[in-house]
């Protein structure tokens, strides 16, 4: 009997806190603060001149060249990790919050170029390509000083948050890896020629020659709550370019985060 009422208590106890957590969190529009740890993945990326410069460059064949290039831009996975507070302008939906917290930047480009002919001398066929991957992954700490939001809530346990505001971050290390491929390949009546080449070189963002540590920009999106539990999707743009100089890449971020409220 002592187990039974024992296993009843447990049951009902953690019954109590599922139906808690299921809530949504108290102050969430009754101007209390509510604070939010969040963890998730990034897609980084870069835009602007520099980056529609760059392409052109691999698109557009040299006069007379022998070669063909193309290339393109891609996006780098990332991580970020934060903690923050959200605070309901008195008893409406509409609040202001702040975050601080650690996160990527970077991006990746992939380029190719390649040669091929049939060759009278020999009798046989000349084939030369080169493959040239970059990444930039970089580490930096976080802050958004100021967000604004609007809660939309659909019951007492779920709310649709969207929400706009400022970032300021700063990198505090990273790599720049490039990793180069080379293939040549020959036939001829006087036998067959075959070279592979790979070279893989990283650089400390440090070391890098006019790299900008520092950045500020926008951030908007917008969140699911469903109780204590947050899904949240948002878009960030640097006004900062990542290199001096004439040519412009600035960050240009895709988040994905899980949150929690406590």
């Amino acid at each position: 009997m002592k187990k039974y009422l024992f296993s009843l208590l447990v049951c009902t106890s953690g019954l109590a806190a599922q139906a808690q957590v299921t809530q949504l969190p108290d102050g969430f529009t009754s101007g209390k603060t509510v604070w939010i740890v969040r963890a998730g993945a990034s897609l980084n990326g870069v835009s602007g001149d520099g980056v529609d410069a760059t392409k052109d460059g691999w698109e557009k064949q040299k006069p007379n060249s022998k070669w063909s290039s193309s290339g393109d831009f891609k996006r780098a996975l990332g991580a970020n990790l934060s903690i923050g507070f959200n605070k309901s302008f008195g008893s409406g939906p509409v609040y202001w919050g702040m975050e601080l917290g650690v996160a990527m930047r970077g991006y990746k480009t992939e380029a190719n170029w390649s040669y091929g002919a049939s060759s009278k001398v020999s009798g046989g066929y000349d084939s030369h390509t080169k493959a040239q991957t970059q990444t930039l992954n970089a580490f930096n700490a976080q802050l958004s000083p100021i967000n604004i939001g609007y809660k939309f809530l659909l019951n007492d346990k779920m709310a649709v948050d969207v929400h706009v505001g400022g970032f300021a971050s700063y990198d505090f290390m990273g790599k720049y890896k490039t990793e180069f491929e080379d293939h040549v390949y020959s036939t001829s009546k006087y036998g067959n020629n075959i070279k592979d080449t790979n070279t893989d070189n990283s650089v400390d963002i440090g070391d890098l020659d006019g790299y900008r540590s520092y950045d500020f920009g926008v951030i908007g999106g917008v969140g699911f709550w469903f109780g204590h539990f947050n899904v949240d999707l948002n878009y960030q743009r640097g006004f900062v370019s990542i290199f001096e100089g004439d040519n412009s890449f600035f960050c240009d971020k895709l988040q994905v985060r899980l949150g929690y409220a406590f």
